[in-house]
């Protein structure tokens, strides 16, 4: 034999002996940090029962020893975020097993305990495309600025009942801080008090609504919340106090990251078509107060942690906050919820092209793009506003550019950029020619928007 293929052999033996050893120590590693961690359950030394038994798991996430005493030792932790995602993405795994049972018991018993310590509440309708938005509440108080561009002199008491709106949300609650300043650039909240759309009626029929809130955010930053206040009626009426308040009193729900509607009509957020020319409930014939639902969900939307807040995530103190699945459900979940929402919505307010536009997010979630194109086609019909039009040009264009039809896409981009050069619809834009040119499929990651 030479002496090169001695060294070869030689070499081969070592590589296949390497080989063997580790898949012994893959095959044994787990089994000992198994036993490891079922010995210090036994001991409730927990936090390090935790970290053998998260080894022995992410070698072995199916087996259902692992996985069983692995969620024991996090049942037994302080439930962090981190403790509490781990749970509920076990939860709603597909093994039907002890494991799973374990952590959807814990994930009830917290939900349970959230009910009892908040109180009943419409916390499902809260989030914005399946996220939740809202202010980091070491941020309050929020600076709220008021902005005539009417160019009509406006009776006293539409600032006056602005203020008084505010006062009601902050006095209801135990952490809710506003301060008003004159600089809307500066604003976390702006109030722009603009006049009316003139095509809002047809022949004797008008439909309109007295304001509503836009977020702005980029990514996961939260920018601002703008409360448009139209300054009067399509028959030239100032609005009157009660409406100017009770609208406000609505909106302020919304600019805090309350952006669906409760079913409830005893609740403020509660959506309704009481009058033939209007859809909220707070055109109503008294002022209105904040129900013990309205404030039980907003305490709640400021105990999960955001998707997107003024604050960057990454700096988020997230210590005693709730991982928000564990409240909301997965996003299929919460898209059906959505679904429901925006069709109620449609029944009580069938002519108001914001419920399709709704809708068509909703199926657009359920990947039901079809039904998601005529809602949003029959919106776009209903529009009656720039900022309605946009919305519903826009999201056709993201419906059209994820189903591949580019040309198309990009022809009811521009038509949203006509009405407003924004950000996001520069970012499709580019998405989508950039596409065309690449000769690839586009991002489809591109959410719709429905405010």
């Amino acid at each position: 034999m030479t002496e090169k293929n001695h060294n070869h052999r030689l070499i081969t033996v070592s590589i296949c002996t390497f080989a063997i050893l580790f898949g012994l120590v893959f095959k044994l590693l787990p089994v000992f940090f198994f036993h490891q961690g079922k010995n210090y359950i036994k001991n409730k030394d927990y936090v390090k029962a935790y970290h053998s038994l998260k080894t022995a798991y992410n070698f072995d996430s199916r087996n259902k020893d692992y996985r069983y005493y692995y969620v024991l030792a996090l049942t037994n932790l302080n439930p962090t975020v981190k403790v509490q995602k781990s749970i509920f993405e076990i939860s709603e795994s597909r093994e039907d097993d002890s494991a799973r049972q374990l952590a959807e018991m814990e994930i009830s018993k917290w939900q349970d305990n959230i009910l009892v310590n908040i109180g009943d509440n419409y916390i499902e309708q809260a989030p914005l495309d399946n996220r939740v938005i809202r202010w980091d509440e070491k941020s309050f108080p929020l600076k709220v600025a008021i902005t005539d561009k009417s160019n009509i002199e406006l009776p006293p008491y539409y600032r006056t009942e602005i203020l008084r709106a505010f006062a009601q949300w902050q006095a209801s609650s135990d952490f809710l801080t506003f301060e008003e300043i004159t600089g809307e650039k500066e604003a976390d909240i702006v109030i722009e008090i603009t006049p009316l759309p003139s095509n809002v009626c047809e022949g004797k029929v008008c439909r309109y609504v007295v304001g509503y809130t836009t977020p702005k955010f980029k990514g996961s930053t939260l920018k601002k919340m703008t409360i448009t206040l139209y300054d009067k009626d399509p028959y030239g009426n100032y609005f009157s106090d009660k409406e100017l308040y009770n609208t406000i009193l609505h909106e302020i729900g919304h600019a805090l990251g309350i952006m669906g509607h409760s079913y409830s009509s005893e609740d403020l957020m509660y959506m309704t078509t009481e009058t033939g020319s209007s859809f909220y409930a707070p055109y109503r014939s008294s002022f209105q107060y904040l129900s013990s639902q309205d404030i039980n969900t907003i305490r709640l939307l400021y105990k999960l942690i955001p998707d997107i807040t003024n604050t960057p995530i990454k700096n988020l103190d997230t210590k005693g906050l709730i991982y928000a699945p564990i409240v909301l459900g997965n996003s299929r979940e919460m898209s059906s919820r959505k679904l429901e929402e925006a069709k109620n919505y449609i029944k009580n307010a069938p002519d108001i092209s914001g419920g399709y536009i709704d809708l068509g997010v909703a199926y657009a979630e359920l990947n039901k793009t079809n039904e998601a194109l005529k809602a949003m086609n029959k919106a776009l019909e209903l529009s009656k506003s720039d900022n309605e039009k946009y919305m519903a040009y826009y999201n056709i264009a993201v419906l059209y550019m994820n189903n591949g039809k580019l040309d198309k896409a990009l022809t009811y981009a521009k038509e949203a950029q006509s009405i407003y050069d924004s950000e996001e619809v520069k970012e499709l834009i580019t998405n989508i020619n950039h596409a065309k040119s690449s000769k690839k499929k586009p991002f489809k990651d591109k959410k719709l928007q429905n405010d």
